[in-house]
């Protein structure tokens, strides 16, 4: 949704102490903080011929993505890979809250949160 919206989330964040998907569903119109389809991947896979018997493996933390697949008969090799990024000081709420609220998978196949420090 832009440079603007990020920035509003952000200042938000730091305002209120609300989380990242709580601050952007405060600016979002009618909620909705995502509104991409993902639909144009699927063009292009049809476009290019690429059957729907064709396993794909798909690298994305957002379950989101993989539906987009499944609904238009195409199956995803092992569901989906998420990508793993070592959680810092500055992403670690961030990441949390993406798999707390948008049922994001981080790190192994166990969808646990992410541990932190010290556990």
């Amino acid at each position: 949704m832009g440079l603007p919206y990020k920035l509003g989330t952000l200042w938000l964040q730091e305002a209120l102490g609300v989380n990242t998907i709580e601050s952007a569903s405060m600016l979002a119109p009618n909620g909705v903080i995502d509104v991409r389809t993902y639909s144009g991947v699927v063009a292009i896979l049809r476009f290019f011929g690429i059957p729907q018997s064709c396993e794909i493996n798909l690298a994305t933390n957002n379950p989101k993505k993989a539906e987009v697949f499944r609904e238009n008969g195409y199956g995803l090799n092992d569901m989906f890979t998420p990508i793993i990024a070592e959680p810092t000081e500055y992403t670690r709420a961030h990441l949390e809250a993406k798999q707390e609220f948008l049922g994001h998978r981080l790190g192994s196949g166990d969808h646990r949160l992410i541990p932190r420090k010290g556990d």
